[in-house]
């Protein structure tokens, strides 16, 4: 349960994860807003609220030094998010325009002697500098940090420090104390851009003397210079042939002791992947069949199933290793980067899929359904479904978190979206929940026979949209699952017992009375005896009333699960040419072939009863009789013809 609850969660926050600037965002208003109760650094003033106890402030410190290290974290990991400039925190090509229109505004009024409207506007200025400072800052340490020193780093830190000086805080405070207790609206309005400026200030501040003071959180850390290979190289590089080769390699960026150690690796790479998808395949497969039980049929699945990934896995490891160590000094591009993470997510979510696969059909079905013949499976294909579109899903989102989207965005605009979604899919809605109805109602499972007023046939498989259907001539029909859900059919596999023989045994009209009641009593004691033919002696009801029983509902047992036993023998009618017997009867079984094999069997055995009763099968026939006196009147005397 606890981990269950844990997997949840990261779900959450990853699904909830905030962009860069969002993150940034958030931090102001946590720790720089005049609501919040933070402890500031801004030189030369006072906190304008009230200050925390010595307990709060510590645990706020605590905090802001988390959210700024999850901050350098994702400026590390998503550089392409923080060079975007379509952002909320700062847009270029809107402050551009902004900022024209401030400088405008501030010289008309300076020429009218409007001071106070000055000053609005000059902290207005002020603060949109800060932040185009603070994006160009962040965006700037996104494209350089790999290549650069602390020494680097320490410049450019000090260069903001510069320009933060020269906005002049001590006298901009000063005006915001004299305009708070005014109820006009530049005052208003004074005191909203102080604010925002002030907290623009106090971040960017905090942030740049965090920052100085551990410039080893954005130190690079090759791969090449944790394993000493840069020595190794340099090695390979001072031995005289390689030393020539180099000289026309260096155009192309590019040394001999960094393309052997790529080779190298390569090498290292393929084998290792080789022997995991045939050495190590081969012993595991041999230690798994040794004692093979539920548990290493499942493992070996598993084990076919993801041997090539694997394979794929290492190969990919060892080909962005190498192309590592061949790019050195020079950080991998992010491009790169990020496609070898989609790559490795790829991979991932597919041998999870493999693992699901082989944990529902390996043991799931062949397992579970011994003990549960009622599982449906089309219920699995369904709950299978659902499950890899979640992995999927998930993979997903944690590709686009990569890349810089903003997952909380995006799923509010497909909430906004989601209307018209649904009326550009309503045929697929609709077949998804006649899936659902079907399911539910079990009206049939994969694999019954089914007839409606236009298909006949096997059911195939009842997918997400439409139900497969094999027709009896051996053609595939896709049938919508709505038009089933919503269309009168028979299920002519819902019977546990009974398949009906239904007749009218014909015999002639000369057949004595006593012969004909003595065949019928035969006939039916046959069928009675007849180890095919259900009666209600015959058939055991106990299994059906103890499972209706628990389902709790007044049904009828025969009707609800499909048990005839009805047995009818009787003389019907005297039809134009033969005397009917009726017989209506049930088979055991529900099976054709077993059927028609009975049904032969009882057919032969009533043609054996009439003979020995002496009675005769009718045919349809007609019978004239003559009258010798009308024939005479019809004809008159005969004549013997005269010899000419």
């Amino acid at each position: 349960m606890k981990k269950l609850f844990a997997l949840s969660v990261a779900l959450t926050l990853l699904f909830a994860a905030a962009g860069f600037w969002e993150e940034v965002i958030e931090i102001e208003k946590r720790f720089y807003a005049p609501q919040a109760a933070a402890v500031q650094t801004v030189p030369g003033e006072a906190n304008a609220t009230a200050q925390p106890k010595p307990q709060d402030a510590s645990s706020l410190v605590d905090e802001r030094v988390g959210r700024f290290n999850h901050l350098i974290s994702m400026l590390r990991e998503r550089p392409y998010e923080v060079k975007a400039e379509e952002n909320p925190f700062f847009n270029p090509n809107e402050a551009k325009r902004e900022r024209a229109k401030l400088v405008a505004r501030i010289g008309v009024n300076r020429e009218y002697g409007y001071e106070a409207a000055v000053m609005r506007d000059t902290m207005a200025l002020k603060a949109l500098e800060t932040k185009e400072h603070i994006y160009h800052f962040f965006a700037g340490l996104a494209d350089t940090w790999t290549s650069m020193d602390d020494k680097a780093l320490k410049a450019v830190i000090e260069a903001e420090r510069k320009f933060l000086d020269t906005i002049d805080m001590r006298r901009f405070a000063q005006v915001y104390e004299k305009s708070l207790p005014l109820q006009d609206k530049i005052s208003a309005q004074i005191v909203q851009n102080y604010r925002d400026l002030k907290m623009q200030v106090g971040f960017y501040s905090d942030f740049l003397e965090y920052l100085a003071s551990n410039p080893s959180l954005l130190h690079y850390r090759s791969l090449a210079a944790m394993f000493k290979l840069d020595v190794i190289i340099d090695k390979i590089n001072g031995v005289e042939l390689f030393a020539k080769l180099n000289t026309y390699l260096r155009y192309i960026r590019l040394d001999m002791g960094r393309i052997l150690i790529f080779l190298l690796i390569m090498l290292i790479a393929w084998g290792a992947s080789f022997a995991i998808y045939h050495n190590l395949y081969r012993f595991l497969k041999k230690k798994i069949l040794e004692k093979r039980d539920r548990v290493d049929e499942l493992l070996l699945a598993n084990l076919d199933g993801i041997r090539k990934p694997l394979y794929l896995l290492v190969l990919a490891f060892g080909f962005e290793f190498g192309l590592e160590i061949l790019l050195y000094p020079r950080p991998m591009p992010g491009g790169i980067g990020l496609l070898f993470y989609a790559l490795y997510l790829g991979i991932g979510a597919y041998i999870i899929l493999v693992i699901i696969d082989s944990l529902f059909f390996d043991y799931l079905v062949k397992h579970g359904e011994l003990k549960n013949r009622q599982m449906r499976q089309e219920l699995i294909n369904l709950v299978l479904s659902i499950l890899k579109i979640t992995v999927v899903t998930i993979a997903l989102f944690m590709l686009l978190v990569r890349m810089g989207v903003n997952i909380t965005g995006l799923l509010a605009s497909l909430g906004i979206g989601g209307l018209a979604i649904a009326l550009a899919a309503q045929n697929t809605l609709s077949n998804f929940f006649g899936l659902l109805k079907i399911i539910f109602d079990n009206s049939f499972s994969q694999g019954d026979w089914i007839e409606t007023k236009d298909v006949e046939g096997t059911v195939v498989e009842i997918g997400f949209i439409s139900t497969f259907i094999r027709t009896f001539d051996n053609a595939l029909i896709t049938v919508p699952n709505a038009t089933l859900a919503n269309t009168p059919l028979k299920n002519w596999s819902k019977r546990t017992v009974g398949r009906r023989i239904k007749m009218h045994l014909g015999v002639t009209y000369g057949a004595k009375r006593e012969s004909l009641k003595k065949a019928i009593e035969e006939i039916k004691e046959m069928l009675l005896s007849h180890p095919g033919i259900a009666t209600p002696q015959t058939i055991d009801t106990q299994v059906l009333m103890r499972r209706s029983k628990r389902e709790k509902k007044l049904l009828s047992v025969e009707d609800k699960y499909g048990v005839k036993s009805t047995l009818l023998v009787y003389l019907d009618e005297f039809s134009d040419s033969s005397v009917n017997i009726l017989i209506y009867a049930f088979t055991k079984t529900t099976k054709w072939e077993e059927w028609l094999k009975i049904k032969e069997d009882v057919l032969l055995k009533i043609w054996e009863i009439l003979d020995r009763n002496g009675l005769q099968f009718a045919f349809p026939s007609e019978s004239i009789y003559f009258d010798p006196e009308n024939v005479k009147e019809s004809f008159g005397p005969f004549k013997e013809p005269r010899n000419v």
